[in-house]
C-alpha cells in the first residue's frame, strides 16, 4: 500500500468515527475506527520495496 492511499484510507476512517459519534451512530464509528487501524497495520508492514523497514521496526 502506498504512503498517500495508506494516509487517504486512515482519514476517511477517522472521519467516519467522528461522524458516526457526532450523529449517534455506533456501527458507523467502529466501521471507522476499524478502517483506521487496518491503514494503519497495512502501512507498518514491510514492503517488497524497502525490505529494511522491518529491521527498523526491531531496533
Amino acid at each position: 500500500m502506498s504512503k498517500t492511499k495508506g494516509l487517504r484510507q486512515r482519514i476517511v476512517g477517522k472521519a467516519k468515527q467522528a461522524v458516526g459519534e457526532i450523529i449517534g451512530d455506533q456501527e458507523l464509528h467502529e466501521d471507522g475506527k476499524a478502517e483506521a487501524e487496518r491503514s494503519r497495520e497495512e502501512q507498518d508492514k514491510p514492503s517488497e520495496l524497502n525490505p529494511l523497514k522491518k529491521l527498523n521496526q526491531l531496533t
